[in-house]
């Protein structure tokens, strides 16, 4: 999948950046506490950019636990209403489990799993 420095066709977001895990969302370490724990889990976050210089149109929330190559994530967006572009909410998919070693692996699968499953959503 493109990142953010090769070229100008989106879709393409910034590399993973580490966050703790306090600050993934509520959905990701609820189902990370429901399958054995968060120990081992870290976490990352990513922009997702349509085309350069436009403000990002969500972003990627993983867990990745890299010695059981398991990561969970999500996509995460808002929606402005229309006409006042002052109302908003964010949209969140619901978690997605898959393998992974790594933060940049994470990422790729868990793009191209959401495309894949668009139709389903």
């Amino acid at each position: 999948m493109p990142s953010a420095n090769q070229g100008d066709q989106g879709p393409f977001w910034t590399r993973p950046i580490p966050v703790g895990q306090a600050e993934l969302c509520p959905s990701v370490l609820d189902e990370i506490d429901s399958n054995g724990g968060r120990t081992g889990f870290r976490g990352y976050v990513l922009q997702i950019f349509d085309t350069p210089g436009a403000r990002p149109s969500g972003i990627l929330e993983i867990a990745l636990n890299r010695k059981q190559r398991r990561a969970c994530g999500v996509y995460e967006c808002e929606a402005y209403d229309t006409a006042s572009r002052r109302e908003h909410a964010v949209l969140t998919t619901d978690p997605v489990w898959f393998a992974a070693s790594t933060p940049q692996e994470a990422a790729n699968v868990l793009f191209q799993t959401l495309v894949d499953r668009a139709p389903d959503l």
